[in-house]
């Protein structure tokens, strides 16, 4: 089951956000058609073995479109628990200011049941400041939207305290039934939120370089060991962009495409800071190759070009994608 490449030694998970509208990437395509076309992204990444579909915790695209679709984060999971069979539904993050914390609670216990024990739920401590004012929250400091994460994070750890692995499933053999959500933390705050991942997460997720993080991962290793918990114990994985180019000129031409808004150094600086896959398909091995080896174990992707198909489809032929979805339909992350 896909539930165990975000548990078990040795496995490697991919996954993809869903083409939710959050980034324009719904704008063509109309509020009707919305939901169809994400339902078939989601569809088709599961036919192809992904590994997971992720899902925004965000009420209206940025930047700002106008009535350009977005779909909610929690309902559409309810849905996709019933349109798909195999794949991990996860939030990549919900934000932990906008509900309180036993509603999100409540919320994740009932999905994890509707999807069949699939659920990983992804919690932040809220940025979007624009859209805490569009639905009509007051916008907190820092300090309160990370005593809501630990709020959250508590509640989730106190209610499902005797929830786990099924041990007589794994002593078998067989994959053990992740009987509560697994949990992660998106953020990478060195005051507050690593240290609540420590405390409480089976996972974290950054979107950053890959120098970067391998520099959060010896900051999350040394809260562990202060903590007394074993830092290979929470997978670390990443949310990078991609797209695929044929040839390094056709990536160059891009680079330097004017409509852009950014210089060609820039964009280049972006792909750097935050680890997006970018370029041709050796360079993007090169770059996943590069994260491996600093520990990550687990992949989020949103794909520039969705809804399209295309991309879905180029990304699950990348080589190490390939065998990693090849590891997990063998049975080799069991």
């Amino acid at each position: 089951m896909p539930m165990s490449t975000l548990t078990d030694a040795g496995a490697i998970h991919w996954g993809v956000m869903l083409a939710q509208g959050w980034k324009g990437e719904l704008a063509e395509t109309g509020r009707a058609q919305s939901w169809p076309v994400a339902r078939e992204w989601a569809r088709q990444a599961e036919r192809l073995g992904l590994h997971g579909i992720w899902v925004f915790d965000h009420f209206q695209p940025y930047p700002a479109r106008d009535d350009s679709p977005v779909l909610e984060a929690w309902t559409t999971l309810a849905a996709l628990s019933q349109a798909t069979e195999r794949v991990v539904l996860g939030t990549l993050v919900s934000c932990a200011a906008y509900r309180p914390a036993m509603v999100t609670v409540k919320m994740a216990e009932n999905l994890h049941a509707l999807s069949g024990g699939r659920l990983c739920l992804g919690l932040g401590a809220g940025w979007d400041e624009p859209e805490f004012e569009f639905l009509g929250l007051r916008f907190p400091c820092a300090g309160e939207r990370s005593d809501c994460l630990e709020a959250v994070l508590r509640a989730c750890r106190t209610s499902w305290r005797d929830l786990a692995l099924d041990p007589s499933a794994s002593a078998a053999g067989r994959p053990g039934r992740i009987s509560r959500p697994l949990l992660l933390v998106g953020g990478a705050g060195e005051r507050r939120t690593l240290p609540s991942a420590a405390a409480h997460a089976d996972a974290v997720n950054w979107q950053v370089g890959v120098d970067e993080f391998a520099c959060k991962s010896r900051v999350l290793a040394d809260l562990c060991e202060s903590a007394g918990r074993d830092p290979a114990s929470i997978r670390r994985t990443h949310a990078p962009n991609f797209q695929l180019f044929e040839s390094e000129r056709e990536f160059a031409r891009w680079r330097q495409d004017e409509r852009r808004g950014m210089s060609a150094e820039d964009v280049h600086a972006y792909i750097r800071s935050r680890g997006a896959l970018y370029g041709t398909a050796a360079a993007i091995e090169e770059t996943i190759e590069q994260f491996l080896d600093a520990g990550c174990r687990g992949f989020m992707v949103f794909c520039n070009s969705a809804p399209s198909a295309d991309a879905l489809e180029q990304l699950a032929a990348l080589p190490t994608v390939r065998r990693a979805i090849r590891h997990s339909l063998s049975g080799g992350d069991r």
